[in-house]
């Protein structure tokens, strides 16, 4: 049990690296993005990229995506360590030899953190990206998203797999 608990090879410390170098060019992205927002944008400005579909518009939210919860910054700092936590523990416990979920994993660190040091320094996160007909968002909240699509993509794959065994069983 023990000897087990050690065993490392190059390819898991290949995918660590993938997973830490995601995480943190991630933060930067979101960090240097929502800076360059704040200081060469208005507050609620508006600037159009691609007509009637894609804007630039600096907005300060205190609460979630689609603005739930709004002035709830203190519960939401204890939910984004309880996600940088779960992830984790996601990454120490389950040694998955995967690009995919190492990566996966990497973005919704890199973009709990983002929005976390928002919270506890700035106590609101800047967003900024509007997609017309959609709320406005930030790239922390981005790569989450991406992060937990591709965490679901490689979920059903292990479970199709697992019962495509099972169904061979029989």
């Amino acid at each position: 049990m023990l000897k087990k608990l050690f065993r490392y090879n190059l390819k898991l410390f290949k995918l660590d690296i993938v997973f830490a170098l995601c995480a943190i060019a991630v933060l930067i992205i979101d960090q240097i993005t929502k800076n360059m927002i704040i200081e060469r944008v208005e507050i609620n400005a508006q600037i159009e990229l691609i007509p009637n579909f894609l804007y630039i518009t600096h907005i300060k939210n205190t609460g979630a995506a689609f603005g739930m919860f709004q002035n709830s910054v203190s519960i939401l700092i204890v939910i984004s360590f309880i996600a940088i936590i779960l992830v984790a523990i996601l990454k120490a416990t389950l040694r998955i030899y995967s690009f995919t979920y190492n990566t996966a994993l990497g973005f919704i660190l890199g973009g709990a953190t983002g929005n976390l040091f928002d919270r506890i320094f700035l106590r609101e996160v800047t967003d900024f990206i509007q997609v017309n007909y959609f709320a406005v968002f930030n790239g922390a909240d981005s790569f989450l998203v991406i992060g937990f699509i591709l965490l679901f993509i490689i979920i059903l794959k292990v479970f199709f797999k697992k019962e495509e065994k099972s169904l061979n069983k029989d």
